[in-house]
C-alpha cells in the first residue's frame, strides 16, 4: 500500500481527525508544486477510507479485501480521472460519466472516492459538468482534485472545495527520504536544488540521467554572466535539448538559489561566480524576473514564441547578474 510521505504528516492527521469526526469534506483540492507527491498522498488516503481495518494513523492495512481490490486496481469504489492518453486535456465526457447517478452512489464500504488529475486540465466544458456535481454533492462520496496550477481552475470549482496546501519540505527531510531512496548525499543535494525543494522530482531527475544535462544547463548560465555567451545562442541552443516549461522551471530554481543565498548565506565563501551572485545583486530584480518566469509559464505554449521568450528572460538575467 502506498504510505503518507514524511512531510505530509501534518496533511494526513488533519483530514484522519476530520474522518474521526464525521467530518471529511466533499471535495478536496490537493494544490501545490509538481514533485511534493500530492498523487500519491490523494491514493494513500482513499486507501485509507476504503480499507476495512485501518490502523491507529489511518493507515491502510495492506491484508483486508478492500486493500487487495485496491492493490489489484480493480476497487469498484476508486475511480481516477485523467487526460486521455491522446490529449493532455479531461474531456467533458469523463467528467459527465462521473455526475451520473449509477457512478456517484455510495458503495459497499460506505465511501466512493473519485480523483481527479491533474484538476487544471479539465476544459471549461468539463469544469462546469463537475461544478454541477459539487453543488449538490452525495453524501459518502469524495472528490480529490490534484493540481499544481489552481490558479488555472475556475473560482468556482475551488471556492467549493476546501484547500489542502501542499509545501516542500525543510532541506534536511528532503534530503534524509532521498537518501534513504538510494541516492548519494552528493546527488541528493544537487538534484534538491534542481528540483526547488521537491523531493519527488527531485529522485526524478537523478534516477532519469538528468543531472549530467541540468549541470550544462548551469554551465550555460555562469558563460552568459562571463560574457563568454549570448542570450540568443544561448536560447537556441538550450531549446534544442529541452521544452521551454522545463527551462523556465531550471531557471525558476535557479533564482531562487541565489534568494536564499542573498537571505541567509552573506559571507559564506563562493566557489563559482553563480554562487558569489547572492553577495551583489538585487534582491528586487531577481524577484521581478521570478514573477515574469512564473506569469510565462502560466501562459503555456498559447501563441508563444519560445525562441523569443527565452531570449527576452536570458537578457533580463544578463542585466541583472552584470549589473
Amino acid at each position: 500500500m502506498t504510505e503518507p510521505l514524511p512531510w505530509h504528516r501534518n496533511q494526513w492527521m488533519q483530514l484522519q481527525r476530520s474522518r474521526q469526526q464525521n467530518r471529511l469534506p466533499h471535495a478536496l483540492l490537493l494544490a501545490g508544486a509538481a514533485g511534493l507527491g500530492k498523487s500519491r498522498f490523494a491514493r494513500s488516503l482513499a486507501q485509507s477510507i476504503l480499507c476495512e481495518q485501518p490502523g491507529e494513523q489511518g493507515e491502510a492495512c495492506g491484508k483486508c479485501r478492500q486493500c487487495l481490490l485496491l492493490q489489484a486496481e480493480n476497487h469498484p469504489d476508486l475511480r481516477v480521472v485523467t487526460p486521455a492518453e491522446d490529449s493532455h486535456v479531461i474531456r467533458i465526457d469523463a467528467i459527465r460519466e462521473l455526475a451520473s447517478g449509477n457512478t456517484l452512489s455510495v458503495g459497499d464500504g460506505g465511501f466512493r472516492i473519485f480523483i481527479i488529475e491533474p484538476a487544471h486540465a479539465m476544459g471549461q466544458g468539463a469544469a462546469n459538468a463537475l461544478l454541477k456535481t459539487l453543488e449538490e454533492p452525495i453524501p459518502g462520496t469524495l472528490m480529490l482534485l490534484v493540481t499544481s496550477a489552481p490558479d488555472r481552475l475556475p473560482v468556482t470549482i475551488r471556492s467549493r472545495c476546501q484547500l489542502l496546501r501542499f509545501s516542500p519540505p525543510d532541506r534536511q527531510t528532503g534530503l534524509a527520504w532521498l537518501q534513504q531512496s538510494g541516492l548519494s548525499a552528493t546527488e541528493a543535494g544537487e538534484a534538491l536544488e534542481l528540483a526547488a525543494g521537491a523531493p519527488l522530482r527531485a529522485l526524478e531527475l537523478a534516477t532519469g540521467g538528468a543531472l549530467e544535462p541540468y549541470r550544462l544547463l548551469r554551465e550555460g548560465l555562469q558563460s552568459l554572466l562571463l560574457g563568454q555567451d549570448t542570450a540568443v545562442s544561448l536560447a537556441e541552443a538550450w531549446l534544442k535539448e529541452k521544452e521551454l516549461d522545463s527551462l523556465l522551471l531550471f531557471l525558476s530554481s535557479e533564482i531562487m538559489d541565489v534568494i536564499r543565498g542573498k537571505r541567509h548565506q552573506e559571507g559564506k565563501k563562493a566557489v563559482s561566480p553563480l554562487q558569489s551572485l547572492h553577495e551583489w545583486v538585487d534582491l528586487k530584480e531577481l524577484y521581478r524576473l521570478l514573477d515574469r518566469l512564473t506569469d510565462t509559464r502560466r501562459a503555456g505554449s498559447n501563441n508563444l514564441n519560445a525562441q523569443l521568450a527565452l531570449e527576452s528572460i536570458l537578457l533580463q538575467w544578463s542585466h541583472i547578474t552584470r549589473g
